[in-house]
């Protein structure tokens, strides 16, 4: 096996695995924690697949600067999303009884 390849395809198994797991937990009644392994599954795909796909271990320093700040970016929206829907309160809509309308002699 070539040196270059081996990586490659040691990384799309472990990307394999991780899809399996997470269809696997999908079918899984856990509650919350669903939604909680799922996030670290994605994780650890997207961390899995920056490092050996796009080489980001090897690049320049101003590569993995840039592709530190967007992630610090999406961090950040998250938890301003977040913020957000933790503080809004929930107002009810009033409920009105709808109108009757009587029905108009002459078909149309």
């Amino acid at each position: 096996m070539d040196k270059e390849a081996k990586p490659l395809l040691l990384a799309w198994a472990a990307l394999m695995v991780l899809l399996a797991l997470s269809a696997g937990t999908a079918f899984i009644p856990l509650g919350w924690v669903n939604t909680a392994l799922g996030m670290a599954i994605a994780l650890a795909k997207a961390v899995l697949v920056a490092l050996v796909f796009m080489r980001l271990r090897r690049s320049p320093a101003l590569l993995r600067i840039a592709a530190v700040v967007g992630a610090v970016t999406m961090l950040v929206l998250f938890g301003l999303s977040a913020t957000d829907y933790a503080t809004r309160s929930v107002l009810p809509a009033v409920w009105q009884q709808p109108a009757t309308v009587p029905a108009r002699a002459g078909g149309s």
